[in-house]
């Protein structure tokens, strides 16, 4: 069993618009309703490619129900914490004429301590069945990123390895537990730290800066994926796809690298079928491919830049 942690999952919501006028009125074309996060995304492409899927994280009220109800359809389990508040939504308008995505992110409702500690028994619970734990997406309110470090902790010391995919602050301090997979969440960002992510020797070198600390470093930025793994890298291009295409392309990314890494794959198997599960779900009218032979598909169309 694959057990995902979402810490702050949200109902996202997508609505086109041609030609979209500030101030105007602007008729919605077409629309999108679906569960979200990070961690909750990923469940639903491990589920499509045949894993047994827990999934536990915070939902609230309303929008919460509506996730733990998709999930269970897809035939994932659902073991998440219930909060007193309302779970996010997010909103996205996709302009398809300009070809310009705009996004309005919720922070999420406040967790306490009462909240954290429901969450952290229910972990320690669970990780008995897991193979493997994915901790992945942003972080709630009273949620401090130390947290997660003593998640990353608690799975190590029982042999159970962690893929993180999260953000620059909640990854710092989950670093010195070791996770067996690191890829920092580096969506709508141009630098990280001290590298400058438009730049290839920047992007290797904070790969290189993660695989000290990890089995296993990805960095998903400029159209490239790198992935390390000790004195060994590969580096693929993502072909260019619609920006709609683009909305869960790294959530998918992350999919196929942990279930080749499941299967045993080498490091460029490894890289190559996350690349093909973006590409993947890129074609998808809901930003998921819905099973393994989707995938399987694009791998002729993965291109290997340099392999060190």
């Amino acid at each position: 069993m694959i057990l995902t942690v979402t810490p702050n999952p949200s109902v996202d919501k997508v609505f086109e618009v041609r030609d979209f006028a500030p101030g105007s009125l602007n008729r919605i074309e077409d629309s999108l309703t679906q569960p979200g996060g990070k961690g909750v995304n990923i469940a639903f492409m491990l589920r499509a490619l045949g894993h047994e899927i827990t999934a536990m994280g915070f939902a609230g009220n309303g929008p919460g129900r509506f996730i733990q109800n998709s999930l269970r359809s897809a035939g994932i389990t659902t073991a998440f914490t219930l909060l007193a508040g309302k779970t996010r939504t997010n909103y996205a308008l996709l302009d398809t004429e300009a070809g310009i995505l705009t996004k309005l992110r919720s922070v999420g409702p406040q967790v306490n301590p009462d909240d954290i500690a429901t969450l952290h028994a229910t972990f320690e619970r669970l990780l008995g069945q897991a193979e493997m734990v994915v901790i992945a997406g942003s972080l709630p309110p009273g949620f401090e990123p130390t947290f997660c470090a003593e998640l990353v902790q608690l799975a190590t010391s029982r042999g159970v390895r962690v893929a993180l995919n999260v953000r620059e602050d909640t990854l710092v301090a989950a670093l010195p537990a070791r996770p067996f997979l690191a890829k920092p969440d580096l969506r709508d960002l141009t630098t990280y730290g001290e590298y400058d992510l438009t730049q290839r020797e920047d992007r290797t070198a904070l790969a290189q800066h993660l695989a000290e600390s990890a089995e296993i470093a990805v960095v998903n930025a400029d159209n490239e994926v790198i992935c390390m793994s000790g004195d060994e890298s590969v580096t693929l291009k993502i072909p260019a796809c619609a920006i709609a295409g683009r909305i869960r392309l790294d959530d998918a990314l992350m999919a196929g690298i942990i279930d080749a890494t499941i299967a045993g794959g080498s490091l460029e198997e490894t890289a190559r079928e996350g690349v093909a599960a973006a590409l993947a779900a890129a074609a998808s009218p809901n930003g998921q491919f819905a099973s393994r032979e989707e995938l399987s598909e694009c791998l002729d169309r993965v291109e290997v830049i340099l392999h060190a």
